[in-house]
């Protein structure tokens, strides 16, 4: 279409198309519309625009801006295709199939009128914000057909501007360019035009806006002509706000103005045709629905304009009109403002009525999202949808975005870990529950959630049922021969609950390409120090390479038989020497680079060969170490034999040994090894019901005057403490507790030079390895080991709240992650 301007200029004009719902069952069958269902709206037809399904293409990922945008990972997007094996119908409980429904996004009805600007409320029969000098300037968009930019734009400057955030001139060029190429997901050329969900995907998806000043428009040339991407397209700044609530604004007088004055602007568009356009150029009234050609900003209204002003094809019968933001720069004696009837037939006769309803100010935060824009809906009595993201180190959840038109629904937003490569329903965690306030793009914030490093997912609930209407979550989804938008999905990134369980959206090929609008902002936590490998073995080595430039002793121990070295700590402090790992039958290349690096001359093997094998020694002493052998026949004399060690070292300094069973409480022995390094406290393991041998050289020993317990009386009976000297317990109700007791107990100091957070073996022993590995150098360092399995629990948290932390450590990787971040917290709390 074209918009004659003066008899002479012809400046194109966007075609404002309304997209599809995918109506979507989180039990039952998915189904979709046509949009040529939608008789009434004609403007379908443009381009040979319907419904349906198309092919997917490849996802490119987002460069790093002030708000670090993280795409989720995919598989082989290029080639990407749904597989043979697929679930073609997810049903409900009762197998019941959900019927088609033409997609309508229902608005935001707003009757508050506690809004007011100098006095003036949705009531009044007037209102202009150019009287207030709350508008920014007019622009022109030249011959472009990309009015959906300019209408996004005034719609979140007016908002700013209202705001009292600063009036800003944003870059029509740099959405322009965005929404070209198909890097996310769309296609606009500069003429075919879009809908006002282009700039809202814009803006929710936090890849703009940028300001004028660093890209101008160029409106003068298209790309066939050879306009090209600007150069500074990914290098300029972003504006320093990110968009985080977008209301979708209901089309009646009342809700309209209302909006108009909480918010500021709102996106709407007509059907621009000059001969209903007033011969002025400045009224207008179209008496047919028509569709929409041209997207504007809704800005003002005024009950009492005269309908004689309205002199093109037809008159309205009433008085009454919209004032409207165009984008034509100063073409009239309204400055390119622009009076629609409050009777037009066109004018918020679409779904895409906007309004920028809240900003946050760039705090650096990352947003993990898989689509670009909703241009559908899934729908049914209760919706719980997910999106998979793999998620930083030291991440705490801030802020979950999601879109629905369920106004007072119920929500829930949860955390669900990954299981077998899906969402795991059943092990979900609860993070924030709410009303849905509006219909539109909502964003729910989060106290800082610490997120597990890796797959995980944030999932969505929506209940309408209170309110006996279908809840629906928004979708971005293909529309079929609507070329300008194409959206690209892969494996295990959407899902949908079915029958208890998650299913990938992308896997029914019905409905792939598809992807959720649930959006997960958040922030990293710096300052944590990592010694971390890719395995147990590379661990080790980093904490050796941190902790000793040379030493001339190094323990070495079976990387799968923890039980053998478990005691070793106080003898490897003593001898000031780290711990490698190594598999039983050979030392692999960086083992034994490290123990080059660091000129050691004695190996000292701990475990017999059924854990480190002769051919292993053999091979050291070929080159020239020496090697010793601590070993008993089984894990007590073994740690009987270590002890012994010690007290031939250095008997004078062994006042006190541990007794920590050796089967329960291996998690113990790891929390307790700082201590017992740093003391020089031999720890003794008893057997599985608490029994225990000491050495004979430790009872008699002049020099030993106590004792301690590790671990509560099911692992060590009280029956026990007559045979020891001066017992003293430490325990808690489990290992975390039991940590958080001997940091109490033996690092009484409200300063802590270090803490090492390392994996407590929860569900996997061997996951302990790594705790073993640090104990010397913690030792060295005067600071505990805190073990755990996520977050801290009640009791770390309580004990490690009154220190003041220096410096924290990650050791190995894993959900160890979650515990250094919550200490990153209360280290910045302290501040």
């Amino acid at each position: 279409m074209t918009y004659k301007r003066s008899g002479k200029k012809l400046i194109k004009k966007i075609v404002c198309v309304s997209l599809v719902s995918v109506i979507v069952s989180s039990g039952c069958s998915f189904s979709f519309s046509n949009a040529d269902e939608r008789s009434q709206n004609p403007v379908y037809s443009y381009e040979g625009v319907t419904s349906g399904n198309i092919g997917s293409s490849s996802t490119v990922s987002q460069p790093q801006v002030q708000a670090e945008l993280i795409s989720g990972q995919t598989e082989n997007q290029d080639n990407y295709k749904p597989s043979n094996k697929q679930e073609e119908v997810i049903t409900n409980n009762n197998s019941e199939m959900i019927k088609t429904d033409p997609f309508d996004f229902n608005g935001t009805k707003l009757t508050d009128s506690s809004k007011s600007v100098s006095g003036i409320t949705a009531e009044s029969s007037k209102f202009d914000p150019r009287e207030f000098n709350l508008m920014t300037s007019i622009k022109n968009q030249l011959k472009l057909g990309i009015c959906w930019s300019f209408a996004g734009n005034a719609a979140l400057e007016s908002f700013l501007n209202k705001s009292n955030l600063g009036a800003y001139d944003l870059s029509e060029e740099h959405m322009r360019w965005w929404a070209k190429e198909g890097t996310f997901n769309w296609r606009i050329g500069d003429s075919e035009g879009s809908t006002n969900e282009t700039s809202m995907g814009y803006f929710t998806s936090w890849q703009g806006p940028k300001l004028e000043s660093d890209i101008p428009y160029n409106g003068n040339m298209t790309t066939d002509e050879g306009a090209k991407k600007p150069a500074n397209f990914d290098s300029a700044p972003r504006l320093g706000y990110n968009v985080l609530d977008v209301v979708n604004v209901a089309t009646d007088r009342s809700s309209v103005k209302n909006a108009i004055l909480k918010y500021g602007a709102i996106t709407s568009g007509y059907y621009d045709d000059a001969k209903y356009m007033s011969q002025d150029s400045t009224a207008f009234y179209c008496d047919e629905a028509l569709g929409q050609t041209h997207a504007i900003a809704i800005v003002g209204w005024d009950d009492n304009f005269s309908k004689d002003r309205f002199t093109g094809k037809v008159k309205p019968k009433s008085n009454g009109a919209w004032l409207i933001k165009n984008s034509w720069g100063n073409y009239n004696k309204e400055n390119g403002y622009l009076w629609i009837s409050y009777e037009d037939k066109t004018l918020l006769s679409y779904s895409d009525n906007y309004a920028i309803a809240r900003v946050q100010k760039d705090k650096g935060q990352r947003i993990y999202q898989h689509e670009y824009s909703m241009s559908s809906t899934l729908s049914s009595d209760v919706v719980i949808a997910a999106n998979k993201f793999n998620f930083g180190q030291n991440e705490v959840l801030q802020g979950v975005m999601f879109a629905t038109d369920s106004i007072g629904a119920n929500y829930e937003i949860y955390y669900a870990p990954e299981e077998n490569g899906a969402p795991s329903y059943n092990k979900r965690m609860l993070i924030k529950s709410g009303v849905v306030p509006f219909s539109g793009y909502i964003t729910a914030d989060i106290d800082n959630y610490i997120l597990p490093t890796g797959n995980g997912s944030i999932c969505v609930k929506i209940d309408n049922s209170s309110q006996s209407k279908k809840s629906s979550i928004g979708l971005e989804k293909n529309v079929k021969n609507y070329k300008m938008f194409v959206s690209k999905a892969s494996y295990g990134q959407s899902y949908i609950l079915s029958k208890g369980r998650f299913v990938d959206l992308n896997r029914v090929s019905t409905y792939y390409p598809s992807n959720v609008v649930i959006k997960g902002i958040t922030k990293s936590i710096g300052g944590a120090n990592i010694l971390a490998g890719k395995d147990r073995y590379e661990t080790a080595i980093r904490v050796s390479a941190n902790g000793w430039s040379s030493a001339e002793n190094v323990f070495l121990v079976n990387g799968n038989a923890i039980a053998d070295a478990l005691t070793s700590t106080p003898l490897t402090r003593l001898l000031n020497a780290p711990i490698l790992l190594t598999e039983k039958d050979s030392i692999n290349k960086n083992v034994m680079n490290e123990i080059k690096r660091l000129g050691a001359k004695n190996i000292i093997i701990i475990g017999g060969e059924n854990s480190i094998s002769s051919s292993v020694a053999d091979e050291l002493k070929k080159q020239s170490f020496g090697v010793e052998r601590i070993y008993g026949k089984d894990r007590f004399e073994t740690s009987n034999r270590i002890a012994q060690k010690i007290l031939s070292v250095d008997g004078s300094k062994v006042n006190a040994y541990a007794v920590v069973n050796g089967y329960q409480g291996l998690a113990d022995a790891i929390s307790f090894s700082p201590v017992s390094g740093e003391k020089n406290i031999p720890i003794i393991l008893s057997n599985e019901k608490g029994r225990v041998n000491i050495p004979s050289e430790l009872k008699s020993s002049e020099s030993v005057l106590s004792s301690y317990i590790i671990g509560g009386e099911s692992s060590v009976p009280q029956s026990i403490e007559s045979e020891l000297k001066n017992p003293a317990r430490v325990s808690g109700i489990d290992r975390n507790d039991t940590n958080a007791r001997i940091i109490e107990r033996f690092y009484t100091s409200s300063e802590l030079k270090q803490v090492f957070v390392a994996k407590d073996g929860y569900g996997n022993q061997g996951m302990l390895i790594d705790g073993l590995a640090i104990g010397a150098y913690a030792a060295g360092e005067n600071s505990p080991i805190v073990l755990t399995h996520g977050r801290l629990s009640a009791e770390q948290k309580r004990v490690l709240e009154k220190k003041k932390i220096d410096k924290i450590v990650q050791v190995g990787n894993g959900n160890n992650s979650m515990a250094v971040t919550e200490l990153l917290l209360m280290r910045d709390k302290q501040k």
